[in-house]
């Protein structure tokens, strides 16, 4: 599962956040971190500049701000579960 996670320099809740980003890839392997500095594009630092930290995956937003380790976790897994259950729909 491919993450997107919309950051930038000197930012202490991004560093927080991290933290727990961090916990929880070492313990779920499928789970990948694609780490987005927002300082790097005008379009990216217009949109997230008063949100940062956020955490996205295939669009939706998973947290804002604060990254909380357990509600994570349970946002992850049911993201998973929603999208095998799409494929095996289908």
């Amino acid at each position: 599962m491919q993450l997107q996670f919309y950051t930038k320099p000197d930012c202490p809740l991004c560093d927080e956040a991290k933290v727990v980003l961090q916990s929880i890839t070492a313990k779920i392997s499928f789970i990948a971190i694609e780490e987005i500095d927002i300082t790097k594009n005008l379009g990216l630092f217009t949109k997230y500049k008063l949100m940062i930290p956020v955490l996205e995956v295939d669009g939706k937003q998973l947290f804002v701000h604060r990254a909380n380790y357990w509600k994570l976790i349970w946002q992850l897994r049911w993201h998973w579960v929603r999208r095998f259950l799409v494929r095996f729909a289908s």
